[in-house]
């Protein structure tokens, strides 16, 4: 028999063996190429420079390349165990172990060179329906779809990196390994190193500890720590994990009537959540992340309209010079069907720091216009002024002095505050956050000095403004090409503000426009990855179950010789199946659940926040109603293989 009639032969044989390790490196394939037609899109990869989309882009794609080289590599590894008492066979008829490399090479190489073919052929049909399933659920018509030669050869170069390392771990470890050891390799059991319930306690304790610090530092660092917390409560993770089945067992025993009615089950369980500990960790990981991410995305996506409203109190606003964003009422009467029109004029006055180089500026506002904007009526002194904050008062952290020195016309005078109002009732546009308000007398004798400049703040509602997205992009147009035509502003402070910035048009329309394509982009790219880890979650799962199929079936023939019926074995098999397809998604859902609760702290709190948490049920309820069908699945196939 010639080699490669042996290869042919064994290939029949072990078809589903082949089989299954093809289909996962065609889904890696396929895993890849969906997330490069997303990654890669022209419109996307627009969003990503104007828009800030990078950073987010980057972080769902570091995940899917971390899962998928875990995903390849493991599917691997449970194929060349598989494969290993074979080669041991081969080479007690006299094959050498460069004919096994060969072999190896070969049967890997028409693996890879199909499961590309395959996978980007699935991939190519599947993100397209994907894309126009998701692009029509979010509303988002403006973003296409195409392919690209980018698309290809990033998916193409990502999978034959990561198969090829593992390719050239397993040819190591076969030319190392000796005949002996490949022979019984299948008759070894993964054994347990360290059974110690007092270090799965001391995991707990890490990962409970690391909450409750992330919790009582969240909002006062901004989050400058939650990597470090994360990181801390992720080894508490593992470490509970690698352990929770001894500390589990060493309980049970506490209670013998309890332990004694499940000891096949507990001592299983044992053994299995240590040989599954790092699939266990990296379901939890993936399952934590997919429901706290989509929550969040959901969360930003539906409140497009909201945020667009509540950081635009007014339908239009810009800010006016002399030279700069010149229009008259009429004008804008044409361009608006207006119903309300507000002008405010603000006096920006700037001081030369003494001990730095740079301008301490004040916005002031006199007391009339403060009043016409909100439904304050106070009154002021001499040498009183109030201090204004443009913003929610839960976003409020600005300190400020209780009087400030103002020289005017030559005279040092100082101001005292009154009060300090905190409303947010103008657009978000730059020096409109803090404002000094003053006495229209005291305003007018500032507006002597040479040392600041006066801006016009311009405020308008329409009759409509879902529908005023024409008239605001012939307002800007209308400024851009006026404002081109004159000097730029030339201010000490101007360097801090770019002109560009200081003089455009903030309107609601431009807002929702904006929250709605970023957000939509974003909750299309999470739901896409989403269902990646999802399907790529239970094939694992599976793999690693069904790889064992042939120890498990002996294990429970020999049970039933023993005297255990079959209505027991489907007991403890379901037992087991749900503990392992389980624990994960409680663990995860649990951890997702409290990093809402901690994120959303500092917006008062998941419980002042009902949309967070409605978005959260939503999410979880899809997730776990997904997981029961595949854990009915896995049970009906597990059973039938091992009882018939």
């Amino acid at each position: 028999m010639t080699f490669n009639q042996i290869v042919w032969k064994m290939a029949k044989v072990e078809y589903k063996k082949y089989i299954f390790y093809y289909l996962c490196n065609s889904f890696a394939v396929m895993f890849f190429f969906m997330f490069s037609t997303v990654y890669f899109n022209r419109r996307v990869e627009q969003g990503k420079k104007l828009e800030s989309l990078q950073d987010a882009l980057s972080i769902p794609g570091a995940a899917l390349i971390i899962f998928t080289i875990f995903f390849i590599s493991y599917a691997h590894n449970v194929f060349i165990k598989q494969r290993r008492s074979e080669f041991g066979l081969f080479m007690t008829l006299g094959m050498a172990k460069r004919d096994i490399a060969k072999l190896l090479l070969l049967e890997n190489g028409v693996i890879a060179m199909l499961s590309i073919l395959s996978g980007i052929l699935a991939g190519t049909v599947f993100s397209r329906l994907f894309f126009m399933l998701l692009m029509d659920l979010i509303e988002l018509k403006e973003v296409p779809f195409h392919f690209s030669v980018k698309m290809f050869i990033f998916s193409i170069g990502a999978f034959l990196a990561v198969f090829l390392l593992a390719v050239g771990k397993s040819l190591f470890q076969t030319l190392r390994s000796s005949l002996v050891l490949s022979m019984k390799s299948n008759r070894f059991a993964e054994s347990i190193k360290m059974r110690s319930p007092f270090l799965g306690a001391f995991g707990l304790i890490i990962m409970i500890g690391s909450l409750f610090m992330l919790y009582f530092t969240f909002e006062e660092s901004s989050g400058a720590f939650l990597p470090l917390w994360t990181m801390a409560m992720f080894l508490g993770l593992y470490i509970s994990l690698s352990q929770s089945g001894s500390f589990l067992l060493s309980l049970a025993k506490k209670f013998p009537g309890f332990y004694y009615r499940r000891l096949l089950f507990l001592s299983s369980l044992e053994y299995k959540f240590k040989q599954l500990t790092s699939i266990i960790m990296l379901l939890t990981v993936m399952i934590m992340i997919t429901i706290l991410y989509s929550t969040l995305l959901l969360t930003f996506y539906k409140a497009s309209e909201k945020d667009a409203v509540n950081n635009n109190p007014y339908d239009v606003a810009f800010l006016q010079s002399e030279t700069k964003n010149t229009i008259s009422v009429a004008e804008l009467e044409e361009t608006f069907e207006l119903k309300e029109h507000l002008e405010i004029p603000i006096f920006n006055y700037y001081e030369k720091l003494i001990y730095v180089d740079g301008y301490q500026t004040y916005q002031f506002m006199a007391l009339e216009d403060f009043n016409k904007l909100t439904s304050q009526r106070p009154n002021l002194k001499d040498n009183q002024f109030l201090f204004y904050l443009n913003s929610e008062p839960e976003y409020a952290h600005t300190d400020i002095a209780e009087s400030i020195k103002l020289s005017i016309q030559g005279e040092e005078k100082t101001f005292t505050m009154k009060n300090k109002v905190i409303e947010r009732n103008i657009n978000l546009l730059p020096k409109t956050y803090e404002f000094i308000v003053v006495d229209s007398e005291v305003l007018e004798a500032l507006r002597q000095s040479p040392d600041g400049y006066e801006l016009k703040l311009q405020l308008m509602n329409v009759a409509d403004w879902k529908v005023s997205e024409k008239s605001v992009e012939q307002l800007k147009r209308q400024f851009l090409a006026g404002n081109r035509e004159t000097s730029p502003m030339d201010y000490p402070d101007m360097p801090y503000t770019a002109e560009e910035d200081l003089f455009r048009v903030a309107s609601k329309i431009g807002d929702y426009q904006t929250n709605q394509t970023t957000n939509g982009i974003m909750f299309y790219v999470t739901s896409f990855l989403s269902i990646m880890f999802f399907f790529g979650t239970f094939v694992l799962l599976y793999l690693n179950l069904f790889s064992e199929m042939d120890t498990e079936k002996m294990k429970y023939q020999k049970l039933n010789k023993i005297g255990m019926s079959s209505n027991e074995i489907k007991q403890n098999v379901t037992r087991e199946l749900a503990t392992i397809f389980f624990v994960p998604t409680i663990l995860g859902t649990t951890l997702a659940f409290l990093y809402l609760a901690i994120l959303s702290s500092d917006v008062g709190g998941i419980m002042k926040n009902p949309d967070i948490l409605m978005h959260f049920l939503q999410i979880v309820g899809i997730y776990v109603m997904s997981q029961l069908v595949s854990f009915f699945y896995a049970r009906k196939k597990m059973l039938f293989q091992l009882i018939n």
